[in-house]
């Protein structure tokens, strides 16, 4: 509730903000209309891509089209009103319908996060024995700006809204966790529409990375999404 970069952002002519809440908080409602905010509630203590879900579903009441840009972005990531202006023309250059951008564990753009990475192979698996991340991730500073991807953390995604509908949105089984990844997957397999990178474009995440903790219920939920995942897709 403190992200003023947000409220800039929602005072664009052509965007439209809609905040989900989850645990139905009364401030958060009250922020919400202060601010002129959507505010959505429905379906409380859902998963990420069902939450999200439930957002393209409204964002299509208040009239969102097929060529209109459906954003995803976590609570936990901020993106300067700046940025986000620059995003809206580098994701017009290219037929592409899917983006992501450069996220960063820092406001000065210094620390870079993982959040763009290649699909997991079975063989993969052994690298949590190993304690190493199972996904390999790409080196942000040897890609090019508009560099195709895998997959990108869903902490900030960009979907034509036309793509998001194909998609049938996220998957509903991953209750969390690799539910990014399977929809990046499918929208290349299906769809032939890879993640764009938009390097020149950066935004912080400031990610919890709850998974880490073997002995949490995150690492159980990481552990059956990324299982559920080599099983769907055989790789």
């Amino acid at each position: 509730m403190n992200n003023s970069n947000l409220i800039k952002i929602n005072e664009i002519d052509n965007v439209t903000v809609l905040i989900k809440d989850n645990i139905l908080n009364e401030e958060l409602k009250e922020h919400c209309a202060k601010f002129n905010f959507n505010y959505v509630a429905e379906r409380p203590n859902s998963g990420f891509g069902e939450n999200n879900n439930i957002v393209f579903s409204s964002a299509l009441e208040l009239g969102l089209s097929n060529s209109d840009w459906f954003f995803i972005i976590n609570p936990d990531a901020n993106i300067e009103l700046e940025q986000f202006i620059l995003l809206t023309k580098e994701i017009e250059k290219t037929k592409n319908k899917l983006f992501t951008v450069s996220l960063f564990k820092d406001a000065g753009y210094l620390e870079h996060e993982h959040s763009l990475r290649n699909f997991p192979k079975w063989i993969d698996v052994l690298n949590l024995f190993l304690k190493k991340p199972v996904n390999k991730a790409y080196d942000k500073v040897k890609l090019d700006n508009f560099s195709y991807i895998d997959w990108a953390s869903g902490a900030f995604l960009i979907f034509k809204g036309c793509l998001y509908t194909e998609l049938g949105g996220f998957d509903k089984k991953y209750f969390m966790y690799y539910e990014d990844v399977d929809i990046c997957y499918r929208a290349r397999n299906k769809f032939d529409q890879k993640v764009c990178f938009i390097k020149s474009v950066s935004a912080v995440h400031d990610g919890a990375y709850a998974n880490r903790n073997i002995f949490s219920k995150h690492f159980y939920w990481y552990l059956t999404s990324l299982f559920k995942f080599l099983v769907s897709k055989r790789l």
